[in-house]
């Protein structure tokens, strides 16, 4: 991976980011401070937690001239490996590479989800002859080097600012949630 990137090749990144839509990943919703926890109010001191909340999925890739078409998915799970093919794969990435990479001097770097490296998706991958960083090479947690990690950091802070809080059906339609929906 090393000597294709020196060589002039670009790299193509692609990731997700999880988003809750219940707001308790936000610092400030996660807990709270009481000088005295006796007159804390129960529903204050009592939050439940869902094992499986909902939660926004984006997804998107990116490289150093352009950011494909965002794929926006909810639901209380990671993304399968049928629908990160379908939706991801084939609605974004591919199309975004014919735009953008028709000269065939790229390597696709996807971060180490399990999605990623399906057989099917490899198969995909194969049979579009897209070059895709082997697993083995692809080493984890450096989000230093992978650029789209920043991106994500930056959209979070935005959208959780303020302690935001997600409404019941207030970030997209009822008939976009069992779809997911591309923007």
């Amino acid at each position: 991976m090393y000597r294709n990137l020196l060589s002039g090749c670009n790299a193509i990144l692609d990731d997700e980011k999880y988003f809750k839509l219940s707001g308790n990943n936000v610092g400030g919703n996660a807990s709270f401070y009481s000088t005295n926890p006796v007159t804390s109010l129960p529903n204050i001191k009592f939050q439940k937690r869902k094992k499986f909340e909902p939660k926004l999925m984006i997804w998107m890739a990116m490289f150093s001239k352009g950011v494909s078409d965002v794929y926006i998915h909810r639901g209380k799970q990671t993304v399968l490996q049928t629908t990160y093919l379908k939706e991801c794969i084939n609605k974004g990435l591919l199309p975004f590479i014919e735009k953008y990479h028709h000269n065939g001097n790229y390597l696709f770097w996807p971060d180490l989800a399990s999605a990623h490296y399906s057989n099917l998706v490899k198969e995909r991958l194969h049979e579009k002859s897209v070059p895709l960083v082997a697993r083995q090479d692809n080493p984890p947690n450096v989000p230093q080097a992978r650029s789209i990690e920043t991106v994500w950091a930056l959209l979070e802070r935005k959208v959780y600012e303020n302690n935001w809080e997600a409404k019941p059906f207030g970030c997209i339609s009822s008939t976009d949630q069992a779809e997911g929906k591309r923007i």
